[in-house]
């Protein structure tokens, strides 16, 4: 009964990222079933897969945690690790049976939330993390001094590929919330970048698979 009243709530919250995509599925499912039996039940199969990988994960490691430590937003691979002067890159892979839900990197709030038109090319293209579609989220975390550095803020890119179409998000700019939150939803296969402080240590490996609000992604120094 449990699992039951936790499907409803999270496919019915409004702020879910999740939400859009469960009853979509559902309404398919039932019209698939009433057209023909065996369709239904494909369908249904569906619906199970898509309730699996929106399954807001436990988060009980953020309370042992340091307020200022940046979390793995998604689940997957990571693939790049990228340091400059001023930040350093870390790119993660999505897998086909991982958890689709973005998760809030830190305590902090939601100063930027936008989605932005594009293709929708293999990540190998030349060019083609500027010619895809890719959301672009940026957080202000709350417990670091100088609000207005910006400096300091945490930037998520989710890029669209040829099986990750559905980029969405339902949190609104100015929304402060706590880390392990779902905020964005990547479907079916993309790829995430966060950016991070130069003043951080990044605490994951090249080919590490990472969990989504457990693995520590970056520490400050």
């Amino acid at each position: 009964m449990n699992k039951i009243s936790d499907y409803f709530k999270v496919s019915l919250d409004s702020q879910s990222p999740a939400m859009p995509v469960r009853i979509i599925t559902g309404l398919v499912v039932s019209v698939l079933g009433f057209l023909w039996l065996p369709f239904g039940m494909l369908g249904l199969l569906i619906l199970l897969w898509v309730v699996y990988v929106t399954k807001p994960p436990e988060i009980s490691a953020l309370s042992a945690a340091g307020r200022t430590d940046i979390f793995v937003p998604m689940d997957g691979l990571v693939t790049s690790i990228e340091t400059t002067s001023g930040k350093k890159i870390v790119r993660i892979a999505q897998q086909i049976h991982s958890n689709k839900l973005i998760l809030m990197p830190c305590h902090g709030k939601i100063d930027i939330n936008m989605f932005i038109d594009g293709l929708f090319l293999p990540a190998d293209i030349l060019n083609a993390s500027n010619l895809n579609a890719r959301r672009e989220m940026s957080v202000i975390q709350d417990d670091i001094p100088g609000e207005a550095n910006t400096q300091n803020d945490i930037s998520l890119i989710i890029w669209g590929r040829p099986l990750a179409r559905y980029l969405a998000s339902p949190i609104s700019e100015g929304r402060v919330i706590e880390a392990g939150i779902p905020i964005a939803i990547s479907l079916l296969h993309g790829d995430l970048d966060i950016i991070v402080p130069s003043n951080y240590e990044i605490m994951v490996n090249l080919g590490e698979f990472c969990i989504a609000g457990k693995t520590v992604l970056a520490r400050q120094l």
